[in-house]
């Protein structure tokens, strides 16, 4: 839609016109016009869309002053369009006398002068004006007049010769411009109130607005229906007339804001609260937000009913698997095809890699997106423990159980998704009845007869071979197949080395709460793409924090770095775990057997000292941090830079969660 229009003075100045915009600017619709003619024109070409008029002198004012909405862009005339009308002048006339509307007569002495003439100024403000101004020139002794287009009517009207000043092109390019920056603004801010005007009308609280002299300026539907008004009856009246007890007044005046109060509005008891508006300190305006009492009452109860009934929600979304590598896209894409199926997944990879976030990342793709969901580390609790957390329990099923029994973690995820981490690490009794939940979609509390059915989509992840524990008989085959269905492999870090320096820098601005507050040098970089980060993204990450809690500096050098990651602690999550991790005791108590392809990975007894000597250094290190921490697991963890459930595994293969 053309919103620009052009309205020329004579047919001459549209002609030329024309002829300046049609190779840049043909979207400028072009009219003719004339004072109260070029007005009427203005109306009706705003009436068809335009919303920017580019007009001259008088003219342009008249528009203005008829259509105050329209904006309106007054074509200048420059020195040299006076000085060239001027110069013309003086070739035909002895005497010349500029009878002008202002701004256009400004300099023209001056100009006369650079001419050698004498000029005379006579100016005029109103068109009743225009006659007496041209007679008094002549009287003044004046041979020609010079000035705009309406004056040049006049004068030819009674007879005196006349010269117009006529826009150069350059000043017709200039309007346009102007006109085009102030239509784009115009649109800007019609987007700007379409939102606002959305918000207001799609929003569940009610909204009265007022400006500085207290005159309703915002009444939005909701609160339209609370006080019962419509919208046209509250804009533009005073707001103690459309809500007396409304308190914007107080606010106003004493430009601070008032907390939330109950006020009884007809029948109902709604929750109004007020807020001073300023700009630069002043205060302009004020809001009130309203609500009604008895929906708020509603909704928190709703809320407490759901909060206790799951609680459990999924905020990541595959999209914050952040990097731009091969392998991720392909993770990324398998995840996303996985998602739109119901089908059991199994998620392996190191850790550190992302598994619940992609476990997450699937439900928020998948059907289930609305439904819970529950996430449960396998390997943080004993056998028991775990059972009565996934399946719940009667009252009294066993010692310390709570009198009201309590459902378990399968029957918060109904409707949803329940995610098993570390799933490798559950006992084999607990093996068996989950692989009957999963079958048969059913679960039995603990020390109930009754089952309850259940409608749940199982997300597995391991950092371990689950194949190769089925054939050491350390994981049940039939389980293992139940859970093998969708089986997704993320990869390491050392896979993606290309993310590294994007993943370091986005962790940097999150640790550090200022985007762009830290540098890394290319040495820097270079060094954490050399690392193996055997706890992959999660271990960068935390080097990334430790930089940000440490340095001072804005650019990260290469020697902070390699300090930082020399100081990694020897327990490490590292990319060797699926056999116990390189350099650790695996579960049997043998030496690591590493990752299998991966690298990094040591052979079995390989490194300083025999297996024996390592199992018991690192038992060593394990009842050190244990003691400090005064069996605190959780506190141990912290004090070995590791997770929680690393540690338990750990304890568990030296034999220490018995001490």
């Amino acid at each position: 839609m053309q919103t620009i229009a052009f309205i020329a003075l004579t047919p001459r100045m549209q002609e030329a016109a024309r002829e300046i915009l049609r190779a840049e600017h043909p979207d400028v619709l072009l009219a003719e016009g004339l004072m109260d003619g070029a007005a009427d024109t203005a109306r009706a070409l705003a009436d068809r869309g335009v919303e920017v008029v580019i007009s001259r002198g008088a003219t342009a004012r008249r528009v203005q002053d008829a259509l105050p909405d329209l904006s309106v862009v007054d074509i200048s005339t420059s020195s040299l369009d006076l000085l060239t009308a001027l110069h013309k002048a003086r070739e035909r006339a002895r005497r010349v006398a500029v009878v002008a509307f202002p701004p256009m007569s400004d300099n023209a002495v001056e100009l006369g002068r650079m001419l050698g003439a004498q000029v005379d100024v006579v100016e005029w403000e109103t068109q009743e004006g225009i006659v007496p101004a041209l007679l008094a020139a002549r009287e003044r002794g004046a041979d020609m007049v010079v000035g705009g287009y309406i004056m040049a009517l006049y004068a030819a009207r009674l007879g005196i010769p006349c010269q117009p000043v006529e826009p150069s092109p350059a000043s017709i390019l200039a309007a346009v411009r102007e006109a085009k920056r102030i239509a784009h603004g115009r649109s800007v801010e019609k987007a700007k109130n379409s939102l606002l005007r959305a918000v207001l009308t799609s929003t569940d609280n009610g909204i009265v607005a007022v400006d500085r002299a207290g005159r309703v300026t915002v009444c939005n539907p909701v609160a339209g229906r609370l006080l019962r008004l419509t919208e046209s009856d509250a804009l533009g009246r005073p707001v103690d007339e459309v809500w007396p007890r409304s308190g914007l007044e107080r606010v106003l005046s004493a430009g601070r804001p008032e907390t939330a109060r109950i006020e009884r509005v007809f029948d109902q008891e709604l929750l109004c609260g007020t807020l001073p508006l300023t700009v630069r300190g002043e205060t302009v305006g004020a809001v009130a937000t309203i609500h009604d009492a008895q929906k708020i009452r509603k909704l928190e109860a709703t809320l407490r009913l759901r909060g206790l009934a799951s609680g459990h929600v999924a905020t990541a979304r595959l999209e914050d698997a952040h990097g731009e590598s091969p392998a991720l896209a392909h993770a990324v894409a398998m995840a996303r095809d996985y998602a739109r199926t119901g089908d059991t997944v199994l998620l392996h990879g190191e850790t550190g890699t992302g598994k619940e976030l992609f476990a997450q990342g699937i439900h928020n793709a998948s059907p289930r997106r609305a439904g819970p969901f529950v996430a449960v580390n396998c390997a943080a609790l004993p056998g028991q423990l775990l059972e009565s957390e996934l399946f719940g329990y009667v009252p009294g099923a066993f010692t310390g159980a709570s009198q009201k029994g309590r459902p378990g973690l399968f029957e918060l995820a109904h409707g949803g998704t329940i995610f098993l981490d570390e799933i490798a690490e559950m006992e084999p009794g607990t093996q068996g009845k989950l692989l009957r939940v999963l079958q048969e979609r059913k679960v039995m509390r603990l020390g109930s007869d009754q089952v309850i059915p259940v409608d749940v989509r199982a997300v597995a992840a391991t950092n371990r071979d689950l194949g190769a524990l089925v054939a050491e008989g350390r994981f049940r085959a039939d389980l293992y197949y139940r859970l093998n269905v969708l089986r997704l492999r993320l990869p390491p870090l050392r896979a993606r080395s290309g993310d590294v320096p994007g993943l370091a820098a986005r962790f940097l601005d999150q640790a550090s709460g200022r985007p762009g507050r830290f540098q890394l040098s290319g040495g820097a970089l270079r060094a954490l793409a050399a690392h193996p980060w055997p706890g992959n993204v999660r271990e960068l990450q935390n080097v990334m924090a430790r930089v940000a809690a440490t340095h001072r500096g804005r650019t990260v050098d290469e020697a902070l770095v390699r300090e930082l990651l020399d100081e990694a602690p020897a327990l490490r999550e590292g990319h060797g775990e699926q056999g116990g991790g390189a350099g650790f005791p695996g579960p049997a108590g043998g030496a690591g057997t590493g990752n299998a392809g991966s690298a990094g990975g040591a052979a079995p007894g390989s490194g300083p000292g025999s297996a024996g000597g390592l199992r018991a250094a690192e038992r060593a290190r394990l009842e050190d941090a244990l003691s400090r921490a005064r069996g605190r697991v959780g506190e141990a963890a912290a004090l070995l830079g590791v997770s929680r459930s690393t540690l338990w595994r750990r304890m568990r293969a030296l034999g220490l969660e018995k001490n």
